[in-house]
């Protein structure tokens, strides 16, 4: 059973929105965006262009009054006090501000539309089967003057379900591009659906159930949950929506740093401004086993682990995983493959670079929206042990 969750934790006068994805009852899927801050990425705003930075390959835009974001100079360069359109890519990280990109994009369940022009491009995680019937689908689609990326989504949707949602998304940025040429700096073109829109949107599977206590959230949902049933939760009163799933115990665990696996061995996550550490230990899953045997059945249950810790507590960036030493080749050989094919299941674009002869392993996960460290941590802290 796959239950999708959406509520609000509440503590006093704040509160948190969340949504978690279980499934047969393991939490595999989170999204808690933070009580004060949502995140702008994907949002669409026109900017004027404040001060180049050569030094840091970029320049520097501002959107109304308060916000600076970052340009990167692969985007082009832009003139001086020029107003254009921008669509923030990164959220602000430390104090760094947002990055920002000018080849606008929209995304849809099936597929991506992106202002520029180009061929069409397909998911790496599509199938040539896939792709060749997803081809003669798009034959039939009338020509748009934007880039088509189809999402691994779309090797389970109809044909028509597929072109309706490409003309949609185009005469979306039709509307966009046409708004630009009369928006002044600082105004607001697009916003994406909700973070827990999104979440539903971009499952490669279908929940079988939806389940939320707040009517505007269900609302939102319906629309997106054609295979699933919706179900309004009624019984608050008794024991609410977040308590009955013990999201706050979930939340709470995964901003800590040990994890404890089923073997006894436990991980040790760390996160600094520019990696993420984690360290793997036996603990008491040692004692009267062959020691060899013993660690490659303890790295590749913490291969398992940790690619969920990655997807749940939003990691991103250089990942440093220090596995317990092995001396077989295979052995070594056989890990990095299952971490590889684990993170292909990722929504968000990660991979495993390297095994090193210490048993550290590289992974880079793509930025995009801040770690659950820094969007849920403010309103547990004060009722958090180490």
């Amino acid at each position: 059973m796959r239950e999708l969750v959406v509520t609000d934790l509440v503590r006093g006068k704040r509160r948190l929105p969340c949504a978690a994805l279980f499934e047969d009852g393991r939490l595999s899927e989170l999204a808690a965006p933070g009580e004060e801050e949502q995140s702008l990425v994907g949002r669409i705003y026109m900017a004027e262009a404040e001060t180049d930075a050569p030094e840091i390959g970029g320049a520097f835009l501002r959107i109304g009054k308060k916000m600076r974001v970052f340009l990167p100079l692969k985007h082009g360069k832009v003139r001086i006090s020029s107003i254009l359109p921008v669509q923030i890519t990164k959220d602000a990280a430390g104090r760094k501000e947002p990055v920002a990109g000018r080849n606008l994009h929209l995304a849809g369940k099936y597929a991506v539309l992106s202002r520029n022009p180009g061929k069409t491009a397909f998911s790496s995680k599509l199938t040539e089967e896939e792709k060749t019937l997803l081809r003669k689908w798009l034959a039939d689609q009338p020509e748009v003057p934007y880039q088509v990326l189809v999402r691994t989504n779309a090797a389970r949707c109809r044909k028509d379900e597929l072109l309706a949602e490409i003309g949609v998304l185009a005469s979306g940025m039709d509307e966009i591009l046409k708004a630009a040429d009369k928006s002044p700096c600082g105004k607001c073109l697009y916003a994406p659906e909700p973070f827990y829109v999104r979440l539903l949107r971009d499952l490669k599977e279908a929940p079988d159930r939806i389940v939320t206590d707040v009517p505007l959230y269900l609302e939102q949902l319906a629309p997106y949950a054609i295979e699933a049933e919706c179900v309004l939760y009624e019984d608050g009163r008794t024991l609410s929506l977040a308590g009955r799933y013990r999201l706050p115990e979930h939340i709470e665990k995964l901003l800590g740093k040990l994890v404890w696996l089923r073997s006894g061995a436990f991980l040790v996550i760390e996160q600094t401004e520019a990696f993420v550490s984690i360290d793997v230990n036996t603990g008491h899953s040692t004692k009267g086993r062959i020691p060899e045997e013993t660690y490659r059945r303890i790295n590749l249950e913490a291969a398992e682990e940790i690619a969920r810790q990655l997807r749940l507590r939003n990691l991103s960036g250089m990942i440093l995983v220090d596995f317990i030493s092995m001396r077989s080749e295979d052995h070594k050989d056989e890990l990095f493959h299952v971490m590889a094919k684990l993170l292909k299941k990722d929504r968000v674009k990660a991979e495993a670079v390297d095994l090193t002869k210490l048993g550290i392993l590289e992974i880079v996960r793509t930025k995009a929206e801040r770690p659950l460290k820094e969007t849920a941590g403010p309103f547990f802290d004060g009722n958090r042990g180490p």
